[in-house]
């Protein structure tokens, strides 16, 4: 399924992707985990897209990519990352996004300030209207979009 397909209003997830073999495995492999400890409790979405750290050079401090969800599921490391067997965390339970194809967005949305980012629950008009990833957060920090304000981009900004 293409983001094309989903509506202004539909749940997007922007998540960090620290290291480049992370993008690799997405665009690749058709996955992205979160470590099941540490999952936002409200992760629900649609859609995610993601936001690369500096160990992405040039393409660094931006969201980039999205990609829709096709499945939701729980595995361990050592399932996902089965060269990894010794790692310290191969036991641990991930959630595991299965992905649809990913997308380049129409416009990066930058952060021109250095913001230290878990994940972002947002709106994909959101996302696509966003000049600065601050932008993206609604003004009750950590909830879900719901407004079709906040879906059509509008919400927190001063109308004249």
């Amino acid at each position: 399924m293409s983001i094309d397909t989903l509506h202004a209003d539909a749940l997007v997830l922007v998540a960090v992707l620290p290291r480049a073999r992370d993008l690799v495995i997405a665009r690749e492999q058709g996955w992205y985990r979160v470590p099941l400890a540490r999952a936002p409790r409200n992760i629900a979405a649609e859609a995610l897209a993601f936001y690369q750290t500096a160990a992405f050079g040039t393409e660094r401090w931006a969201v980039r990519y999205i990609a829709t969800v096709a499945r939701v599921g729980i595995a361990t490391r050592r399932e996902l990352l089965p060269d990894e067997a010794t790692h310290p965390h191969a036991n641990d339970r991930y959630l595991c996004f299965r992905l649809d194809t990913l997308e380049t967005l129409p416009a990066p949305v930058p952060s021109r300030k250095l913001r230290r980012i878990t994940f972002i629950a947002t709106s994909l008009g959101q996302l696509l209207r966003a000049h600065d990833v601050a932008e993206l957060w609604h003004a009750e920090e950590h909830q879900l979009p719901t407004s079709e304000l906040w879906a059509a981009g509008l919400a927190g900004k001063s109308i004249r």
